[in-house]
Formats: C-alpha cells, sequence, structure tokens
C-alpha cells in the first residue's frame, strides 16, 4: 500500500495553507481596494474613482418636444397684439336677381381680436469654485444653461396644450391660453372613456373640413397612439416567405382621411389627467385648502350615463382639490364623505355641487385657483380613499374668494371623467395657429452679487389660433383594457 501525505507532515511548519490564526490576522491586514464609497480607509482610500465621463439623462430631453418645435413662429411687436379676423364674406342670401336689377348690397364681416404677449422664464446659478474644479460632465455653466431651456420649453409644450389665462383671482393669469382654451368649445368629440379609433379620427378630420380647414396634424399621448396601433394588429398581414431578421410589428406615423393626410405626433407631455401631488410643489404654493364638501345641484346639465350606464343601484365618488397659484400647487384636502349618484341623479342628469373652503390662514401667496380630482366609481359604501393615485384631474375653477374659510364653488357634470387624455387634431399653418414671440429664447445676465454666475432664461410670447374653429378636441380618450 502506497504511504499516504497527509497535514500532519506539515506539522510545525508555516505553510500558506496550514498557516496558524495569528499568520491568517496578519494576512487580512494588507491592502485591499475594497467597495467603500465613503469613509475609506486602508487600501480603498487610494482606489481612484471611475465616474462615467458621460451624463446619463433619465428624464426628457429635446427630441420629447413636439408642438414647441412645429407650431409656425412669428414676430410679436406689442404685449397686445391684435389682429383681424374675416368671418364672413357676406350675409346670406340666394345672390340671383332679375334682368336689369342691381344685386342685393352685401357686407363683409370682420372683427378686430387681441392677444396678450406672456411671459415665462427660470433662474439659474452656478457658484464660482464650481467653475474651477474638473467637471465631470464638461463646462458647468454651459449643462446648466441647457438644463434651464429644456425646462423652459417643457413648461412652454404643456402650457400649449393645458393654459388658461381665465384662472386668476385679479382677472388675467399670468399664463397663456392653450389649445384647450383656444379650439371653439363646440368643436369637441366625447369618446366617453373608449379608446381612439380609426373612425373617431376620421369624425374629427370631417368636423375641421366642415369649417373650411385642412386637417393636417394630430397630437396625442403615447399611450392612446399605442393604443391606437393595437386595433390594427388583426389586420397586419406578413408577406411570406417572411423577412430574413424575422421583424414583426407596424408603426404608424400617419392616416388617411377624407379630408386628406394626417401626421400622428405623439406626445409624452400629453397624459391622461393628472392626479395629485402628495406634497406643496413649492414653498410659495396656497395653503391647503380647509375642507371640501358635496351636494348635488339643481341644474341638470350632468351626463351619468357615459360612465355609468343605467345603474340600478347607487354609485359613489370620492374628491380631492388643491390651491394653485404662479408658483405651486398645495398639497390635496380628501373630501370628507362620498358623494352619491343614485340612479335618480343618472336619469335627471343632476350636477353635484362642490364647496371649497379655504385654508383658515391664507398666507403670503394666496390662491389663484383650483384643481378638483375625482376618484373611479365606487360601490355604495365604499372605505374612504386616502391615497393619491385614486385621484384624477377633472376641471379647474377660478378662485372667486381669498379670505381665511372664504367659500368657492365648482360644479362637476361628468364633462371630463378621470383617468382620461385628450387629443388634438386640426390645421398646423400659419394661417390658422402660430406662436407670436415679442421676445425669442434668449439668456440675460444677472448683476454678480456673490462668488456666484446667476442668469434668467426668458421667453416672450403667446400662441394665436386665428381660426378656433380649424382644430378640434377629443376628450376622454380611454385605454385599452
Amino acid at each position: 500500500m502506497l504511504p499516504q501525505v497527509s497535514l500532519n507532515d506539515y506539522d510545525g511548519l508555516n505553510g500558506f495553507g496550514a498557516s496558524s490564526m495569528n499568520d491568517v490576522n496578519e494576512l487580512t491586514k494588507a491592502l485591499s481596494a475594497g467597495y467603500q464609497t465613503s469613509g475609506q480607509t486602508g487600501g480603498s482610500s487610494l482606489r481612484v474613482e471611475s465616474l462615467e465621463s458621460s451624463l446619463k439623462v433619465v428624464t426628457f430631453t429635446n427630441k420629447h418636444i413636439k408642438l414647441w418645435k412645429k407650431i409656425p413662429k412669428s414676430a410679436a411687436y406689442s404685449t397686445v397684439e391684435e389682429f383681424n379676423v374675416l368671418s364672413s364674406y357676406g350675409s346670406t342670401g340666394f345672390g340671383f336677381t332679375r334682368e336689369g336689377e342691381i344685386p342685393q348690397s352685401q357686407d363683409s364681416t370682420y372683427t378686430r381680436q387681441t392677444a396678450l404677449v406672456k411671459f415665462i422664464g427660470t433662474t439659474r446659478s452656478v457658484t464660482h469654485p464650481a467653475t474651477l474644479v474638473n467637471p465631470a460632465h464638461g463646462d458647468v455653466i454651459a449643462l446648466e444653461n441647457q438644463n434651464g431651456i429644456l425646462w423652459l420649453l417643457e413648461r412652454t409644450e404643456d402650457a400649449l396644450f393645458h393654459g388658461n389665462s381665465s384662472l386668476a383671482f385679479d382677472g388675467e393669469s399670468e399664463q397663456f391660453d392653450g389649445l384647450d382654451s383656444l379650439i371653439s368649445s363646440g368643436n369637441v368629440i366625447d369618446l366617453e372613456g373608449q379608446p381612439l379609433q380609426e373612425a373617431d379620427i376620421e369624425e374629427a378630420a370631417n368636423q375641421v373640413i366642415e369649417s373650411f380647414g385642412y386637417p393636417t396634424d394630430m397630437y396625442l399621448g403615447t399611450r392612446a397612439m399605442s393604443d391606437l396601433v393595437k386595433t390594427f394588429y388583426p389586420r397586419e398581414r406578413i408577406n411570406l416567405p417572411a423577412p430574413a431578421d424575422g421583424q414583426v410589428g407596424l408603426a404608424v406615423n400617419s392616416m388617411a382621411t377624407q379630408a386628406g393626410n394626417i401626421d400622428f405626433n405623439p406626445n409624452v407631455f400629453i397624459k391622461q389627467a393628472k392626479s395629485p401631488p402628495s406634497a406643496a410643489t413649492s414653498v410659495n404654493a396656497p395653503a391647503t385648502p380647509a375642507a371640501i364638501t358635496s351636494s348635488n345641484g339643481t341644474a341638470n346639465t350632468a351626463n351619468w350615463a357615459k360612465q355609468l350606464g343605467s345603474p340600478s343601484g347607487n354609485t359613489e365618488f370620492s374628491y380631492a382639490v388643491t390651491a394653485c397659484n404662479r408658483f405651486g400647487e398645495s398639497a390635496p384636502v380628501i373630501i370628507g364623505s362620498h358623494e352619491v349618484i343614485t340612479p335618480t341623479h343618472v336619469t335627471d342628469g343632476a350636477e353635484v355641487t362642490l364647496s371649497i373652503q379655504n385654508a383658515a390662514a391664507i398666507g403670503a401667496n394666496p390662491p389663484e385657483y383650483y384643481i378638483v380630482y375625482r376618484s373611479n366609481a365606487l360601490a355604495s359604501g365604499a372605505s374612504a380613499l386616502t391615497a393619491v393615485g385614486s385621484f384624477s384631474e377633472i376641471l379647474r375653477v377660478r378662485c372667486t374668494s381669498q379670505a381665511a374659510g372664504g367659500t368657492v364653488t365648482a360644479t362637476d357634470n361628468n364633462l371630463n371623467l378621470p383617468f382620461t387624455e385628450t387629443a388634438y387634431l386640426g390645421e398646423l399653418t400659419p394661417s390658422v395657429l402660430t406662436f407670436r414671440q415679442l421676445a425669442p429664447l434668449m439668456r440675460m445676465d444677472l448683476a454678480v452679487l456673490a462668488p456666484a454666475y446667476r442668469w434668467m432664461i426668458l421667453m416672450y410670447g403667446t400662441p394665436i389660433l386665428f381660426a378656433p374653429a380649424k382644430w378640434t378636441r377629443l376628450i376622454n380618450v380611454g385605454r385599452i383594457s
């Protein structure tokens, strides 16, 4: 039998595999790189940090700005821009005359209208020492300047759709009117919570052409666009043999209608109606309203059937309200008890009247308007809702009282459904829609009063929709479940 070698044969030796505990402890004292990112000691303090040189952008970028890039721009020469509109070539009549008779006199109809230039901007600051260090991502001032431009363009893009100059306590708001306010109130197609279909776009295009427009563009949310594309899947065909790369799927960029070709512009800033913030969005935002109560109004203007159908029992809704001004939005106040909609209310179209009570202490920045949020339909006797994600914006109402504890009334007639989107279709030409600029996007340096560089990024202008009937809105766009 051959002799076997074991650890006993190395007894008393200091080989690497048979060291004493003291020897092992000594080995652990060797310098190692480690993984510490703070409080480094030993070898980790000698480790050079490896930071990616390119900045990773996880928010929106320039390519997400769609309407601002495409809207025609024109120069403004005053803070009040006036323009004339030709609305009629003459009164209605047949125009035929008898032999030798003088035709009836006709006068064209002109209307002088105005648009007020609004001002939007942001202030940026970089300390002097920050300009002296070796930056990881290039010139710090240039980087912050770029960030400020994108922030301002995102605010402009959102306001081009949702801006409303009437939301001010004392008259004219700081914001300009967007398409929601500029488009003729009669040019609305209500999808009643259903996803967007080809037929809806055809109907919207026909609505525009009946107003003597030629629709060219449609702006809609990316989710609504995705759902529209899904409706084509059952009709999609793949030519055989299959493509070499095996690619399937469908990309829809435009649509041919009886009114002409319409380009689709899916926009990440057109989303389903937003939920309230969990906390105030600015230190200068108004105080949260004290309370909100509801009751069934006397007017029969509501259309609950489009959401509830013909219910056999009671349905409940919960509401939340935030106070807003030019600085930001307050935290929400949630209604104490749900509003009950009975089958009789659905049949009669009874609206809901909301009473919003101001905070006991208004503070230095009073509210200018309120945003009302509503939940989806709840079963009778449902528990109270507390999560902000359970609510979605349905309307905005101007503040009529800034007194502490004052009351403001809002009316919910179920025109806008919660958790739905809006799409916009119309003629995007300079004769129909333009953005009138008193000053283009510019930078203005501020005085140096400390070891820091401060500057403003500014733009003065306002959108003008010369022909409000040549655009239309598709409201309450739902999702494919």
